[in-house]
């Protein structure tokens, strides 16, 4: 079959494309018990910066049962190249492609030919802060002493730990369909394994709706799975909602951290179990879940962002920015027309991010 064009068929994840079943029938969870039952141990190699690497190995580390050795670092697809943003785009990569196929062969070792120089067997997951330029290790996730700080959009395009006390306030956003991520962001970069480079983003910022925090007074590390809400109207029916984290030095250089999206279409909450645990809300994408947008009508979106670990630097900023197409990685919606967004901030709809913070 062309996976390619039997891609753009699906909508809803429980479309069947060529009549060859839907995403879950060749999902990794539905084979979960099978994988359990096995025993079978599992090297799991992502990256902060590659795709959704680093979520599939988060994912497998706290679902499967197996004795699992997850790394995840700063790299490129195939993590020849160091893509860690807060470094210079020439940057050998850490660890170096000799160290990381030891570290491969060492798991192999242990596994197939029983060399027992090191306790292979733990469950463990190794990850890079970005910005901090550390590995540390872990056998739970979350991270331990991982607290929940929710920042407010607030007027000014301001980003604050209080929240709105006003009874009205809102920004109005005309979608650009000429914002970019570029062609060497974590999305085109998984084909052919090129350095994943996002330039300073604060040209770019100029084109979406941003809200930016007070200068930090201390070290801030944030480690896991950042959540969005945002309460929305749109003069359009459907819609892609972008959000970027990203970090502002003293000298106003914005750098990307991660990102999440969410097409309107999407954004019911299920109520349902999720097939496995998960730590964002769960949307189902399913064909029966899906709601379009009622023009001039309040909707809530609440999504998470990939995850990420990186270290904001005191005196830096936090911003959030909201985007409505990231050209030309993702499909134009709606396709045509000029749709405007309104994010309310007020005390009855507050709109907001919920960051995991490492106590340090």
């Amino acid at each position: 079959m062309d996976v390619y064009k039997a891609a753009l068929a699906i909508t809803f994840r429980d479309d069947s494309p060529a009549g060859l079943g839907s995403i879950d029938d060749f999902s990794v969870f539905h084979y979960q018990r099978e994988i359990n039952a096995s025993g079978v141990a599992t090297f799991g190699w992502g990256s902060w910066m590659d795709a959704a690497t680093a979520d599939t190995v988060i994912r497998r580390f706290v679902n499967l049962s197996n004795p699992q050795t997850g790394i995840i670092g700063a790299w490129s697809h195939g993590a020849g190249y160091d893509a860690d943003q807060f470094h210079q785009v020439d940057a050998d990569v850490t660890p170096t492609r000799a160290q990381q196929l030891m570290e491969q062969l060492r798991f192999f070792d242990y596994y197939l030919k029983g060399v027992r120089t090191e306790a292979r067997a733990r469950h463990t997951l190794t990850y890079y802060t970005m910005g901090e330029g550390r590995w540390k290790t872990t056998k739970v996730w979350p991270i331990a002493g991982t607290k929940t700080e929710r920042w407010y959009l607030v007027e000014n395009h301001g980003l604050s730990k209080t929240a709105p006390s006003i009874a009205s306030g809102e920004d109005r956003y005309s979608v650009d369909f000429s914002a970019t991520t570029g062609k060497q962001n974590r999305w085109f970069t998984e084909n052919g394994g090129s350095d994943v480079v996002y330039t300073n983003r604060a040209d770019e910022d100029r084109k979406l709706l941003t809200y930016t925090s007070a200068p930090l007074a201390s070290d801030t590390e944030i480690t896991g799975y950042p959540i969005i809400t945002l309460d929305i109207t749109s003069t359009a029916t459907d819609g892609a909602f972008f959000v970027y984290l990203e970090d502002v030095d003293e000298q106003g250089r914005v750098t990307y951290i991660t990102e999440g999206e969410l097409r309107a279409l999407h954004r019911k909450v299920s109520h349902d179990a999720p097939p496995y645990k998960m730590f964002v809300p769960f949307h189902s994408f399913r064909r029966r879940d899906g709601q379009m947008l009622i023009p001039g009508q309040m909707a809530t979106l609440n999504f998470g962002l990939f995850p990420t670990s990186v270290l904001i630097k005191k005196g830096h900023r936090i911003r959030i920015a909201i985007a409505g197409n990231d050209r030309p990685t993702f499909a134009r919606i709606p396709a045509d027309g000029q749709p405007v967004i309104t994010v309310a901030r007020n005390k009855q709809h507050s709109s907001f991010i919920e960051l995991p913070i490492i106590r340090r």
